[in-house]
This record gives structure tokens, C-alpha cells and sequence, in this order.
């Protein structure tokens, strides 16, 4: 089993950081691997400021499948290298945890499992980092508006047919605002873990989406 960390330099903007990227990539496979077993993965960077996260400091990640990991950059963000630093591992980890639960058989791309995939992740990562904070998009809401778009996801979150777009990129704010989707996700693991405080997140990454809503 092996990582295959792509860097795309046709944008000269990234070349600067090939080696740091790599070495990234490197050190957070391995963190990993000391807890989970990784399949063949392609990891690919690129220049692709549009799936960025502006508040992060110009990166963004996309796993779409058990293989692959996609990695936006953006090198003319005015914090990319502090974001290169202090969240790339991050956000590796979790995109990592996502090719080894995209293996688990689930029934339909539902709400529920979406929300699940996503909060699992950041908790696993937490882990592997040791970061007492979450990511800035699984802290998106009051409490109050926790309470509110939980019980909005309650209604529909057996249903396949759920936006993604709506509730993970507040792509109709008036209806869900920004990062609902994972900041649910993120809350709904974490009563699961503080109901059980011996079980860790490395421990669920196979784990039924309806095990955090009993």
C-alpha cells in the first residue's frame, strides 16, 4: 500500500513549495498509519483558489473516493504559509480518514451519513494532532442555531436527495447558513464520544452513520 503525492507545477506560483508539500504529505500518512490502515492513495496539489478556504489561509480538500485526495492552493493568499504550517497536516489527516471510510458499504448518500463522514473526520484528526480547537467550519454555529438546523436535518436526513451544497457550503445562506452540514457532524460525534469516554475517534471510522443519532 503506498501514497502517491502528486504536485501540479504548471502554475509556477506553487513550485516554491513542492518540497514542503511533499514532506507534509509524507508526515501525515505516516501519523496515520499508526492508527489506521491506508489503501492506495494519489494526493494531488494543485493551484485552484475557487475550493479554498479563505479563512484557513488559502488551502482547501476534496476526497471524492477511497483513492484520491485533492488538495486546492491558493499561493497568493497572504497567509498561505502559515496555513502550509499550521493547518495542511491538519486537513490531510482528515482527508485521509475519508479514503479509508469511503471502503465502508453504506446504503445511499444520505444526509445523516454525510454529516458523519465529515465530523468523524475532524475528530480523528484532532487525535492524530493533538489540536484542543476544531476547524473553523465545524464551529460555524451558535448553540442556538445548533438546535434550530438539528432538528431541520432531523426531518430530512434518511433522505438521498439532500443538497449538499445547502447544508456543507451555505450555498442558499438565507435557508442554511455556511458549514451547518459539518459543524452538525462535528457535534453529533462528539456526544457520541463524551457519552463514551473510552472510545476514540480512530476507534468509529467504520462505524454506522445511525450510531450517533440513538
Amino acid at each position: 500500500m503506498s501514497i502517491h503525492t502528486h504536485v501540479l507545477t504548471a502554475s509556477n506560483e506553487i513550485t516554491p513549495y513542492v518540497a514542503e508539500l511533499k514532506l507534509v504529505a509524507e508526515s501525515a500518512t505516516m501519523a496515520v498509519r499508526k492508527l489506521l490502515p491506508i489503501k492506495d492513495v494519489d494526493i494531488l496539489f494543485y493551484d485552484n483558489p475557487g475550493a479554498t478556504i479563505d479563512e484557513i489561509g488559502g488551502i482547501g480538500g476534496f476526497t471524492p473516493n477511497a483513492h484520491s485526495i485533492f488538495i486546492s492552493l491558493n499561493p497568493r493568499h497572504p497567509r498561505f504559509k502559515q496555513a502550509l504550517k499550521n493547518e495542511l497536516f491538519f486537513m490531510l489527516t482528515h482527508e485521509l480518514h475519508h479514503t479509508i471510510r469511503w471502503q465502508k458499504p453504506v446504503e445511499g448518500d444520505t444526509l445523516l451519513e454525510a454529516l458523519v463522514f465529515e465530523g468523524l473526520a475532524d475528530h480523528f484528526a484532532m487525535q492524530v494532532t493533538g489540536r484542543a480547537e476544531t476547524s473553523v467550519y465545524s464551529r460555524a454555529l451558535t448553540p442556538e442555531q445548533g438546535r434550530i438546523f438539528l432538528e431541520k436535518a432531523r426531518k430530512e436526513w434518511e433522505e438521498p436527495t439532500y443538497d449538499n451544497a445547502v447544508w456543507f457550503f451555505g450555498s442558499i445562506p438565507t435557508v442554511v447558513p455556511r458549514w451547518t452540514g459539518y459543524t452538525l457532524g462535528y457535534d453529533l460525534v462528539a456526544k457520541y464520544l463524551e457519552a463514551h469516554p473510552g472510545v476514540l475517534p480512530s476507534e468509529l471510522v467504520c462505524a454506522d452513520a445511525s450510531l450517533f443519532v440513538k
